[in-house]
């Protein structure tokens, strides 16, 4: 609803963008109205990505700088076998705390299995009989366990907070950490856009109208509509990882500055990946719009060819 309401894109107009562009360049005699020259194309390009200012010599060494440090560069503090050895006797404080999970977890599981027993696993109906007092008193009980377990929970992570002090944010447990956080988002804004484009795919067979749309436009209207699906999952990925990395970096527990230092280069990573991918997207839906705009003036051409021919077999 968020994606609908906030970010009216409009979609409706992407057939008739694509039939505008594809009535623009042919004319009705088959001769091309706009004429591209390649080579002037690629030189335009050149110039518009190319390092030829100190801006845009500065953002190509962000960019890089960034896709190094997410995707190859090392920890700089190695872990020394002192450092490992402090951060087992912390974590084993963990394990003595995590068996005090089981037992709850247990009798949460067997207040469960009392609450479906009473109520048959058919919600709110007890509230209105004789099970009222019954249902309510174990939904009390099992509230106070998930309580005690959210404690449990908390201490746990508490101490796995103090043994990764122990590492440190910079070595290659807090390095994999941040990285591994960013793949999963990642992941999850390019499952988004796969939705979206199934539901859109959907909406398309169930309510679209226009049975008579050109091939060209068709194509070129999917196109842009898979490229702005993955674009919006792309920056979905990049404002989840702004936040999830701000836990990530308190659960080593750095001195300010040095979790500040971290948290920018990490973000800057992050963004350098994601305009990557925004980059490739633009490009594959670029390229796609133009094999199938070459590929229709093509065949028009063909045609117009085959229909000079009948006209001048005919005079």
């Amino acid at each position: 609803l968020l994606y609908r309401v906030c970010i009216p894109f409009p979609r409706a107009r992407f057939s008739s963008l694509a039939e505008t562009f594809y009535a623009s360049i042919m004319a009705d005699d088959g001769q091309q109205v706009v004429a591209a020259n390649d080579n002037g194309a690629l030189v335009i390009v050149a110039k518009a990505i190319g390092p030829t200012t100190p801006k845009k010599a500065t953002a190509w060494f962000l960019w890089l700088l960034g896709l190094y440090i997410m995707l190859l560069a090392r920890a700089p503090v190695e872990i020394t076998e002192e450092m490992h050895n402090k951060y087992m006797e912390v974590m084993e404080k963990a394990r003595d705390i995590d068996v005090l999970r089981t037992p709850v977890m247990m009798k949460i599981k067997e207040i469960d299995a009392e609450i479906y027993h009473h109520t048959r696993g058919i919600p709110f109906m007890w509230r209105f009989d004789h099970r009222k007092e019954v249902v309510g008193s174990l939904y009390q009980r099992r509230d106070e366990k998930m309580v005690e377990l959210q404690d449990i929970n908390y201490e746990i992570e508490k101490v796995h907070s103090e043994a990764k002090s122990e590492l440190g944010i910079w070595s290659n447990r807090g390095i994999e950490e941040a990285r591994e956080k960013f793949w999963e988002k990642l992941d999850a804004g390019k499952s988004f856009a796969k939705r979206q484009t199934l539901w859109d795919a959907i909406i398309s067979v169930l309510f679209n109208q226009r049975r008579d749309e050109e091939a060209f436009s068709f194509i070129v209207r999917w196109i842009f509509t898979i490229a702005f699906n993955f674009t919006i999952g792309f920056f979905l990925t990049l404002i989840n990882f702004m936040f999830s990395l701000i836990y990530v970096v308190r659960s080593f527990q750095p001195t300010f500055i040095s979790g500040l230092f971290f948290y920018f280069l990490a973000l800057l990573g992050a963004a350098s990946v994601v305009l990557g991918y925004l980059l490739l997207t633009c490009g594959l839906a670029g390229g796609g719009v133009y094999v199938a705009y070459k590929t229709v003036s093509v065949n028009h051409r063909l045609h117009n060819r085959r229909r000079y021919a009948i006209r001048e077999h005919q005079d």
